[in-house]
């Protein structure tokens, strides 16, 4: 059972070998050993490594209900793919919790001046050998047919920093 970190991740991407015609990390969800190893890789903390590009995918992911690896320019690489659908229990329940974080009054994005329609994921990593440690701001989503990833790094706090910032990106591409 606790190898289905790394196994779950690949179902959103992460871990994925990506042919774009430039170079692009596809992220790790390493297999720990340890109880602690596997309660930190749980909440995306430990070995586990992430780019943007692989959390815009996974929130893709979630937003259509099938895995399509990022492309950049159509009939190259990963043009021919194959679509991988996901649990529809688990995508309509990423969706209701992904909606609460924006929507619901203690959600950890509300307040940061998202349109209504967007679903999205606070994050904070730590990273260094600082006591505390310092973090990195994260706010990952999607609304209408739009996926994007926020990262600040050494930012603080996901919601309070990343999120404001997802905000003023979606009114200016206009999303509707």
């Amino acid at each position: 059972p606790y190898g289905s970190f790394t196994t779950t991740a690949a179902q959103f991407g992460i871990g994925a070998t990506l042919h774009l015609g430039v170079s692009a990390f596809g992220g790790k969800v390493p297999t720990s050993d340890t109880d602690a190893g596997r309660a930190a890789t749980s909440i995306g903390q430990a070995d586990v490594l992430v780019s943007p590009l692989d959390l815009a995918t996974a929130a893709a992911a979630v937003d259509s209900g099938s895995l399509h690896l990022p492309r950049l320019v159509v009939g190259t690489g990963d043009d021919t793919a194959p679509v991988h659908a996901l649990d529809p229990t688990v995508v309509s329940d990423l969706r209701t919790m992904m909606a609460a974080v924006v929507d619901s009054p203690t959600g950890t994005a509300a307040g940061a001046g998202l349109p209504a329609g967007t679903y999205g994921k606070t994050g904070t990593a730590e990273f260094g050998t600082a006591n505390p440690p310092q973090t990195h701001a994260w706010f990952i989503g999607y609304r209408d047919n739009l996926a994007f990833a926020v990262l600040v790094v050494g930012g603080g706090v996901g919601g309070k920093v990343a999120a404001p910032i997802a905000a003023k990106f979606l009114a200016a591409v206009g999303s509707s």
